[in-house]
């Protein structure tokens, strides 16, 4: 509390005043608000351009999330590379002797390109079929092993445990690589396979030359941190062709040390002009001053010169003349204190002049609409842009389309196959010796159920999975995948083969679920329709069987099934969007990626929600410079000018120099009816604001004599 000043007596009246320091005071919120102002200005300034010349960040994303999808689909081609050995294994009867063993499983799954049968204790080899494949080491079951040919060919290889304790292990191989994806020949986009010691064991596209020392550094970095199980990318620095080189990396998990790189070379994202941060940042500074002008010349000035002469007044100077103000509220307080010191001198009551005023609520009032005006118009301006989308960030999205579209086509199409093998090497025209290999398929991922049907399409106990969804009738003869029901909660997608003898169909039903976690390895919001254009599954919320919506979609996805794929930008203004639309080989479907523009990670979508963040600061601003005037100022000051018609006692609000003045006003109101002795003293009147004010008799002489 500043209750003596430098240079006054305790005698003085001021120094009988309390007034607290900050954040009291008239000036204080002013003052506060427009250094805040000028530092959100200087904040607008620096936020509200676009970054220097770089690779957009969108480019890094997509590269990112291609090799992290892409490093899943091969692993979890290998993964199913061992569930198909072991079917196979299950349904050609381990029990046979070892040569019919292997040609029995290589009839089931011609893709094995060697296969061989060790002793496990040993690895000494028992029979071999195709071409000689190295036995891994250890030989435990489900082992994946990659190994490079000496003509560069890669192989995956991968063992199981013969379940009939025999101590026997069936390895085999076959090729595989880096999935097939649609690459930018513009971007010299390039995919590499490497081991784990950072050799390039398999590659697509375009590869940096050796001697290129940059791309190599970067190439080696990238392998090293995915040899250690780490997933990311480097951005390299701007060449002279004004393109940036951006590696992303990613392990091949449960492959032995396999990692997978993109390498793409993204043209630089242009920095935006200078002055497009400076002008709304000049705006707020010219409005913050003009606001904060405006409050000191209606509100601080008015308040602190009516304060200092009403000190004088009710310190008994009264041949102080009270300044009369424009201010309304203080204007009305000065003339009841005028009108005190007339009645004190015994002059005649001095007659105020009106005229229209400005209200000291009013300016603050103009004073937060100004900032909230140029919030408004930062929104509207600079927050309402729409960001350029490069040619690479939709090349990174069609790749990842692809790499969705190429999944579902090997999680359905291997699938299928794998119920033709079980049909086509069962025997027995008893379904019930089906039942091992209808579990072991019915523990994949890819199937919800798998069933054995009669001639009339009643499901036999032959089953393994969830509860069938499909409807009791009769198939058709010939194998293949189709869909039910159309009307249904859930689309049913199945599988069929007709086992020996025409009287039993192996059934197996994909799981849609799993059909839409795949879909995820795409961007945004992804379906899977038919050639009707129903939806099938989709990465959110979805009505089975509604149509696509949206006009652009259906215009894409009709193109896909064409044989014309998508990838472009549609829409307008906000609704724009990345549209990829890819058809799914070998499958009547189409997968549809749309992925909001706004949602990207580029340099004018930065601007346009730093933008919003900087509107939004300066609304808050804008409500607190007006609550914190109204709520701490104005209001108590227009409560000290309504209580100017001396009717009851003026309690002070707030000890600052509002409540200076209103103790004032109550010293000249006392000395009204006191004498102008009462004058220069502070008393302090006891009790609550809210209490009536009560006049106690007069006690005389002889009344005290009598007490």
């Amino acid at each position: 509390m500043r209750i003596f000043r430098k240079g006054r007596n305790r005698t003085d009246l001021e120094g009988q005043l309390a007034e607290g320091g900050f954040p009291a005071g008239v000036g204080v919120p002013s003052t506060v608000l427009v250094a805040l102002l000028i530092l959100l200005a200087g904040f607008s300034a620096l936020h509200l351009r676009e970054p220097a010349v770089s690779a957009p960040e969108a480019v890094v994303e997509s590269q990112r999330a291609l090799v992290q999808s892409m490093a899943r689909s091969v692993a979890a081609t290998a993964g199913q590379n061992v569930a198909d050995l072991r079917t196979a294994v299950t349904v050609s009867d381990p029990a046979r002797e070892p040569a019919d063993l292997l040609a029995a499983v290589n009839q089931s799954q011609p893709k094995w390109q060697g296969l061989s049968l060790l002793e496990r204790d040993t690895g000494k080899p028992i029979a071999t079929r195709g071409e000689p494949i190295p036995a891994p080491d250890p030989l435990t079951d489900a082992m994946i092993t990659p190994v490079v040919r000496a003509d560069g060919e890669l192989w995956m290889v991968v063992s199981v445990v013969l379940p009939d304790d025999s101590g026997r292990v069936l390895v085999a191989a076959t090729a595989s690589g880096i999935p097939s994806v649609p690459l930018d020949a513009d971007l010299r986009q390039g995919l590499l396979l490497t081991n784990q010691n950072s050799q390039i064991i398999d590659r697509r596209g375009t590869v940096p030359a050796v001697d290129d020392q940059p791309a190599q550094s970067l190439l080696a970095s990238a392998a090293a941190a995915a040899s250690a199980g780490q997933t990311g990318s480097y951005v390299g620095e701007p060449g002279l062709d004004e393109r940036a080189m951006v590696v992303a990396y990613a392990p091949v998990v449960d492959a032995r040390g396999l990692s997978l790189l993109s390498v793409v070379r993204s043209p630089l994202a242009e920095a935006g002009p200078t002055q497009q941060g400076v002008r709304p940042a000049l705006a707020l500074v010219i409005v913050a001053l003009a606001g904060f002008g405006l409050i000191r010349m209606a509100l601080v000035g008015p308040v602190r010169r009516l304060r200092a002469d009403m000190l004088q007044v009710a310190g008994g100077n009264l041949d102080h003349r009270t300044r009369l103000s424009h201010s309304s509220e203080t204007r009305r307080i000065a003339a009841a204190v005028e009108y005190c010191r007339a009645s004190f001198r015994g002059d005649p009551a001095p007659r105020v002049r009106r005229w229209p005023l400005l209200s000291a609520r009013i300016a603050v009032f103009l004073a937060a609409l100004g900032v909230l005006a140029w919030s408004g118009w930062v929104a509207l301006t600079v927050g309402a842009g729409t960001a350029q989308v490069p040619d690479s960030v939709v090349s990174g999205h069609r790749s990842q389309v692809g790499n969705a579209a190429e999944t579902i086509r090997r999680t359905v199409g291997d699938g299928f196959t794998d119920l033709q093998s079980v049909a086509r090497l069962n025997g027995s025209r008893d379904p019930a010796v089906l039942l091992p290999v209808v579990q072991e398929l019915a523990g994949q991922e890819r199937f919800r159920s798998v069933y054995v049907i009669d001639r009339s399409g009643v499901v036999t106990p032959t089953s393994a999975g969830r509860p069938p969804l499909r409807g009791i009738n009769v198939l058709p003869a010939d194998p293949g995948v189709r869909l039910q029901d159309t009307a249904g909660r859930v689309p049913v997608l199945f599988a069929h083969a007709l086992l020996p003898g025409a009287n039993f169909t192996l059934v197996a039903e994909f799981d849609v679920d799993h059909l839409a976690d795949l879909l995820r390895r795409a961007p945004g919001r992804v379906r899977l329709v038919d050639s009707e254009l129903r939806t099938l599954a989709a990465t959110d919320g979805f009505v089975a069987f509604e149509q696509l919506p949206g006009q652009d979609a259906r215009r894409g996805v009709a193109e896909a099934l064409s044989g014309r794929p998508a990838a472009r930008v549609d829409g307008a203004g906000r609704d724009r969007s990345v549209l990829v639309a890819r058809p799914v080989e070998d499958l009547p479907w189409a997968i549809v990626s749309q992925k909001p523009v706004s949602e990207l990670s580029l340099p004018g979508n930065e601007v346009r929600r730093g933008a919003m963040l900087v509107a939004l600061i300066g609304g808050l601003l804008a409500i607190l410079l007006f609550g914190w005037h109204h709520l701490v100022l104005i209001r108590p000051l227009r409560r000290v000018a309504a209580a100017g018609k001396f009717t009851g006692v003026i309690f002070p609000e707030r000890q600052d120099e509002i409540g200076t003045i209103a103790c004032c006003l109550e010293i000249c109101r006392q000395a009204l009816s006191d004498g102008v002795e009462r004058l220069g003293v502070a008393r302090r009147p006891r009790g609550a604001a809210t209490e009536d004010t009560m006049q106690l008799p007069r006690i005389t002489a002889d009344t005290r004599a009598e007490v």
